[in-house]
Parts: C-alpha cells; sequence; structure tokens
C-alpha cells in the first residue's frame, strides 16, 4: 500500500508542475481578445461574410483547458479556432467558403500591420503574429451539419445536444474540394467539449465551489477557465511528457487528441492527481478499438472518425504511442520512490523538463512559506513529509537570513 503522506507530497509536486505549463493569465487574455478582434473584423460592415451571420469560437487545447506553455520561448503553440458562416451544403463548395474567409482573414493581417501574412494550410487559415508572441491562430472554415449529422448519430447513441452543434469543414486535398457537393469532411468541436466536460463533471462541480469559495464568490460565477480538475491536470502532466519524450522527433509524436480522448475516457473522477494518472495510464489501453485489424480510436462525437488513422500508414506512431505510455509509468513510479523533495524533483527534471519542474519547486516552496506564517504547515509524524495534512505543527522560523 502506498504511503499516504509520501503520495499526498507527490501529488502536489504533480500539481505545482501542471501549475507551472499554463498559460499565463495575461497571455489568456491576450489571445481572447485578439480572436475576438478577428469575429468583430468578419462581422463588419464591409466584410464579404457579414450577410453570412459569421461565428468564431475556440476549439481544441485552448477550449478544454489542457494548453500548456512550449518548452522553450522560440517555440509556438497553436490556437484553434472555427470560424462558421451560415450557409449549407447546397449553397457553397469548400473552395469558395474557404476563399472567402481567407479574404477577410488576409485583409484583418494587412489593416493590423502584421508582419507575416496570413497562411493557407490544408484545412484551415493560419495568422502568425510578431516575433515575441508565443503562439500563432489557425482559424478554420465551416458551416453548420447538424440536420445531416443527427441522422448518423442516431445508431450510435449520441445526446442530440452534442449532434446540435456539428459542423462541415474545409479539406483542399479531397477530390470533390471545388464542387458543390455534399460530401465534406465532419467535425464536432463544441460537442467533444461537452463529452469532455461530462467526463470530469462531478470533480469540475467540486473544484468550482472551493474555488467560488475561497474568492468568496458564487459558484455560477466562476468562469470555466478558472477550475482545473485533476483530468486537465493529468492531460497536461500527460502532454509535456511527451513533448520532452519526442523533442528530437516531434513527427512521430503520440497526437494530443488520442492522449486526451484516452485519458478521459479512462479518467474515474479521480480527486488526487497521482490517483488520476496511474488510472489513466493502466486504462488509457482498454479504449483503442481494432478495426478490419487495424487500431481504432472513433471521436466520442463521431465514431465514424478515427484519431489513429494514420498509425495505418506508419506503423511507427502506433508503436511510440505504445512506448511512450510504458515509459511514463516507469518515470512516474521511480520518481515516487524517490526518498526527499529534492531527489524527486532532481528524477522528474529530465521527464518534464528543467523550467517547468524549478518553476513547480519555487512555487511549492511559496505556498509551504505562506502556510508555515500562518500556522497552517504541518509535518507528518515518523516520515518528515511537509503539508496540511500531517500531525505535527511546524512553527514559523525567527531567522530572516538568506
Amino acid at each position: 500500500m502506498l504511503n499516504q503522506e509520501r503520495k499526498n507530497q507527490f501529488s502536489g509536486i504533480l500539481g505545482y508542475i501542471a501549475e507551472s505549463l499554463d498559460i499565463s493569465e495575461a497571455c489568456f487574455k491576450e489571445a481572447e481578445e485578439r480572436y475576438q478582434a478577428v469575429g468583430k473584423w468578419l462581422e463588419r460592415d464591409d466584410s464579404i461574410v457579414e450577410e453570412y451571420s459569421p461565428a468564431i469560437y475556440t476549439q481544441g487545447s485552448f477550449r478544454l483547458g489542457t494548453v500548456i506553455k512550449p518548452i522553450t520561448d522560440e517555440e509556438k503553440y497553436d490556437i484553434d479556432l472555427v470560424c462558421e458562416l451560415n450557409l449549407t451544403k447546397k449553397q457553397v463548395r469548400q473552395k469558395l467558403l474557404k476563399d472567402l474567409v481567407g479574404i477577410e482573414i488576409k485583409s484583418y493581417a494587412r489593416a493590423n500591420n502584421m508582419k507575416h501574412p496570413a497562411e493557407e494550410a490544408r484545412r484551415c487559415w493560419t495568422l502568425n503574429y510578431a516575433d515575441g508572441t508565443q503562439y500563432h491562430m489557425d482559424i478554420l472554415p465551416c458551416i453548420p451539419d447538424s440536420e445531416a449529422f443527427k441522422l448518423i448519430l442516431k445508431s450510435w447513441e449520441i445526446p442530440g445536444s452534442i449532434s446540435d452543434h456539428a459542423i462541415a469543414i474545409t479539406d483542399n486535398t479531397l477530390p470533390n474540394y471545388d464542387y458543390l457537393d455534399e460530401d465534406w469532411l465532419r467535425s464536432n468541436p463544441k460537442g467533444y467539449v461537452e463529452w469532455f466536460k461530462e467526463r470530469m463533471k462531478i470533480q469540475f462541480e467540486v473544484r468550482r465551489m472551493i474555488l467560488a469559495k475561497s474568492i468568496s464568490a458564487k459558484a455560477e460565477d466562476v468562469p470555466d477557465y478558472k477550475v482545473k480538475t485533476t483530468l486537465q491536470r493529468a492531460v497536461q502532466i500527460l502532454k509535456r511528457h511527451r513533448d520532452i519524450m519526442f523533442e528530437h522527433n516531434p513527427d512521430d509524436k503520440p497526437i494530443s487528441m488520442i492522449i486526451t480522448t484516452l485519458a478521459a475516457h479512462a479518467y474515474n473522477n479521480e480527486a488526487d492527481l497521482f490517483d488520476a494518472l496511474s488510472s489513466i495510464i493502466d486504462g488509457m489501453p482498454n479504449y483503442i478499438l481494432e478495426e478490419g485489424g487495424n487500431a481504432w480510436i472513433p471521436n466520442p462525437v463521431n465514431p465514424d472518425e478515427n484519431f489513429a488513422d494514420k498509425w495505418k500508414e506508419n506503423p511507427k506512431k502506433e508503436l511510440n504511442f505504445r512506448k511512450w505510455l510504458v515509459q511514463v509509468e516507469k518515470d512516474l513510479v521511480s520518481a515516487f520512490n524517490k526518498i526527499g523533495i529534492y531527489k524527486v524533483a532532481d528524477r522528474l527534471k529530465p521527464v518534464f523538463g528543467d523550467r517547468a519542474v524549478n518553476e513547480a519547486m519555487k512555487r511549492m516552496g511559496d505556498d509551504f512559506r505562506t502556510k508555515r506564517e500562518s500556522g497552517l504547515l504541518s509535518m507528518a509524524a515518523g516520515t518528515g513529509v511537509l503539508g496540511n495534512m500531517g500531525t505535527t505543527s511546524v512553527r514559523d522560523h525567527t531567522f530572516y537570513g538568506e
């Protein structure tokens, strides 16, 4: 049986590491303001898409609350956006839809004197901000597709509220890209967020209430992005471990969508981070299905989509995923078995990076200092583990040198 005090402390260290991976509040607000500015540009009176009621919203890790900082200051992360126009497949071709949005995105870049022009990718348009900004925005043109999607979802027993958010997206590699055709790729980013939130619903509500109480606010007044559950923290931890492990081989690393989906499936609303990670790592393989001899990781809100579709054409990707899963468990168990905070930290540095672990240790030290000064810091008898669950109170010190 795991020593409870040591497990609490180890979970605490992992929590501080996850906190160190968060983008700053200022960066979050800046990104939010910038994508809202793009939305206002699309809605302005002389916009060529204004008559189609453009709506722009986030998808992916930014919306899920699992975004992490890049390993270095030189790297950038994606902020994935959806630009939805109120049109139908009978009214617009994929190419025309993408071109319409592209004209406005390019004009936005020019009007704001952006150093880099907007770039076209396979499915989206990319806005590259000035040097020093650690993100770029990928904007995916789409149209509503809920009615067609509802017919498909009936056989999958997926709630109608989720299918209401389905969209049809552009892809310039499809043969029908420049033809009026009903056959578009489908996506459902809002539906996925609903599913993900449902998987962590219990812990989300508990943590939102705790946070609300700490700031003397009503729970419903606490923004979702302020609340971090153990599932979100676990996904952040797993993604950073993946990034470090595949730092020199990024093209073959496990993709975030697979990690996030399998983690959410395997999560059982554990309150403790180490418990959650252990359960997730152990349970992930159980949700990798097989179809026709190939691995199949279905999109939970679009089971016709296989997140592991690249594994068939590149078996190395599946091998890397399974190797990574073994390695992350090995690294966490090895770190847990170290005695003493600093030995644990030293073992975690090559796993999560020096910067993340050093920042986590500083955060932990600052919190311990605050608790000690207020008389809330205690030490577990017999182990010497510091925290707020021990039995021996740690007195505030009276020396003020280094």
